[in-house]
Formats: C-alpha cells, structure tokens, sequence
C-alpha cells in the first residue's frame, strides 16, 4: 500500500471510529487512547496528524466532499444550482453522519468545510463567481452558514424537499442577492 493510500485508510478508520463512539457517549467522554484503540492506529498517528477531534471530522469531511465534486462533469464551470444540487446530493447521503455531527455541536465544521471547499472551487474557477458581493469581507461566511443552516433545517425536516429543489432554492437566494447590490 502506497504511504498516501495508508494515509486515507488511517483517517477513514479514525473518522468512523470517532463517529461510532459519538453514537454510543458524548464527544467530551472520549479519550484519544479509546479513539486509537477503536480506529487500530497509533496515538502517535494522532498526535502527528491532529491536535483534535474537530480536526479529523474536518479533514474527513473536505476530502469527501472534495472527492465527490471531483466526479462531477468536467465542464469548465457548474452553474450554481448544479453544485448545489451536488452539494445536498452528497449531504443526503451523508445524512445520519451530519445529524450526529449537529446534535453533537459539531454544526461549526460542517460550515467550515463548506466554505474551504468552496474557496478552493472558486479559485479552480469550478464553480462562477454567483455575485459581485463574493469578494466583499465576510461574503463567504455569510453564504457557507445560509447553506448550512438550510441543510440543518432540511435535515430536521426529514428532506421530504429534493437536493435538485433546494440547489435551485439557494441559487435563486444569491441571485436575488445579487441582483439587489446593483
């Protein structure tokens, strides 16, 4: 196995066996000792790669996040309702994983993760600038919690709304948005 193979495989291992002690006790009962017997690696793996929890779900979440939107179609831009739609897509899949991290008070890395794949897509030119205000100080935060929090609800809700509707709803929001600006 190849060392950046192994290096998947030790944060896949870690990242379920963190979520399967979250299931079973509240995060701040869990010992990195019990987390690294539970995910069959090294405290020194832990030490040497996090200084966390927080950190592994962050760095698990970006790169399942970062991995599916690299299987999208590779036209030179996604409008913004397709990544979107793309984006609850994913989110649907990982539901009872993020209903975990919310009820667990982990809302704060489904955002972060969200806003850096975001950043990164915006810099690949992946996804278009969808309003002027998107360089404006605090845009982005602002934008990553709205989707977020609309993820939050929809999740709530037992998503009875499809992940295609709630692309196009929060594209239309920032259109709206900025249209408003002009």
């Amino acid at each position: 196995m190849n060392p950046q193979d192994r290096k998947q495989q030790n944060l896949t291992a870690t990242y379920e066996a963190l979520l399967q002690l979250m299931s079973q006790k509240p995060l701040t009962d869990i010992s990195i000792t019990e987390l690294c017997q539970h995910a069959h690696v090294s405290r020194t793996y832990f030490y040497r790669n996090f200084t966390s929890f927080d950190q592994i779900i962050l760095a698990y979440q970006e790169q399942a996040m970062l991995e599916y939107l690299h299987k999208l179609p590779h036209q030179s831009q996604l409008n913004l309702s397709t990544f979107m739609t793309h984006y609850f897509t994913l989110m649907q899949q990982m539901a009872s994983t993020n209903q975990l991290l919310i009820n667990n008070g982990k809302l704060n890395i489904i955002i972060e993760s969200f806003q850096t794949v975001n950043t990164l897509l915006l810099k690949q030119e992946r996804i278009p600038k969808h309003s002027k205000t998107i360089q404006r100080p605090y845009y982005l935060a602002y934008f990553s919690g709205a989707v977020v929090n609309v993820l939050t609800t929809w999740l709530q809700n037992g998503m009875v709304e499809t992940p295609q509707y709630l692309g196009q709803l929060v594209a239309s929001f920032a259109t709206r948005q900025n249209h408003s600006d002009k």
